[in-house]
């Protein structure tokens, strides 16, 4: 499969199931900033909860020709003097890794800030050891802000985390 085969839509109420199962997978919790044991009720609040949460899915045929989703970007808007910024997250299924399947969710949810939103920044925490994710997030714009040490537990050790964040429209940064 290829990112060309992925369709992205919105994320329904029908889909809470696959989401749940993603999470849950072990590449998903070790790569995201995600506890073991997402319950489906997480899922469900989420994609009841209306405006300010814009929930992508990317599904793809499998072999019997049925949709499965295998990937999943939310862009969560904040308000007040924070209007002009999203929250970006997304993860893709464990058996459907480094097939661009992230690379065009990343892809829709910034199309959809930039040119339906018209947000100005763009933001987000990954995990310093997930090198493929930085990787994606560099090629569409974002740097590296800062480094929270010690920020999240994972596994009974506590990692640390980038904080990532893309300017709409700003100059690329050369490194001093």
């Amino acid at each position: 499969m290829n990112a060309e085969k992925l369709h992205i839509r919105a994320a329904e109420l029908a889909d809470v199931d696959a989401l749940t199962a993603m999470a849950n997978q072990p590449g998903v919790r070790h790569g995201t900033l995600r506890l073991p044991h997402t319950p489906r009720a997480l899922f469900e609040r989420r994609l009841a909860a209306g405006s300010g949460r814009h929930l992508l899915v990317g599904e793809i045929r499998d072999a019997d020709d049925a949709l499965r989703v295998v990937a999943h970007g939310a862009l969560v808007l904040r308000t007040g003097r924070m209007a002009h910024v999203g929250e970006v997250t997304l993860f893709v299924h464990d058996d459907h890794t480094a097939r661009g399947f992230g690379n065009a969710i990343l892809g829709a949810l910034i199309d959809l800030a930039d040119n339906w939103l018209g947000l100005r920044r763009l933001e987000l925490d990954v995990n310093t050891d997930n090198v493929a994710a930085i990787g994606l997030y560099r090629r569409h714009g974002f740097e590296v802000e800062g480094t929270k040490r010690g920020d999240v537990m994972r596994a009974g050790e506590l990692v640390d985390t980038h904080v990532m964040g893309r300017l709409r429209d700003a100059p690329a940064r050369v490194p001093q």
